[in-house]
């Protein structure tokens, strides 16, 4: 098999794995994950700022500051005063908490259901295959957090998750 076959298989996955997981958790349908991912983020990271959301989303911070007003005005997030009069704290509400937790499950489930045509044994190589892929993504610490902005985080906590493993690795040389 080509290294060329190998990457278009590899990209036609992607796209659709991508496309069924974008259709998932949508309030109505011009939504996209950028809110789902919103939640999570913010509930990884209670307290952060817009700009720290922006950065782990890949929004401009104007789009972000009008995606957290969405999120507000649902009753899903709430944002108090920062560390200084510029930024602003975010926290999830319990509604919000729940959305989110349900969005990233259903994802599982959706991608659940994909592997379940694998044996255990193709599904431990395929993990060892994905761990090493990923980890050869974070080529900055930073980037940590948009590469798992839709993780589950009970699934593949930071003490086991390759990308996070992989940003602490870089933080430290």
């Amino acid at each position: 098999m080509s290294k060329l076959r190998t990457a278009n298989l590899l990209g036609a996955l992607a796209v659709e794995i991508a496309g069924r997981a974008e259709r998932l958790g949508r309030l109505h349908p011009n939504e996209t994950s950028s809110a789902t991912a919103a939640l999570n983020v913010v509930g990884f990271y209670e307290g952060c700022s817009n700009g720290a959301l922006s950065r782990a989303i890949g929004l401009s911070h104007t789009a972000t500051v009008r995606l957290v007003d969405k999120l507000e005005a649902a009753g899903l997030v709430i944002s108090e005063p920062g560390a200084d009069k510029r930024a602003v704290s975010l926290r999830l509400t319990d509604l919000g908490r729940e959305r989110a937790r349900n969005d990233v499950h259903e994802r599982c489930v959706l991608l659940g259901d994909l592997v379940d045509v694998l044996t255990p044994s193709q599904r431990e190589r395929l993990d060892e295959i994905l761990e090493t892929l990923l980890r050869s993504m974070v080529k900055a610490a930073e980037e940590a957090d948009h590469i798992c902005r839709l993780c589950d985080g009970e699934e593949c906590p930071p003490e086991r998750c390759p990308v996070h493993q992989k940003a602490l690795a870089l933080d430290a040389a």
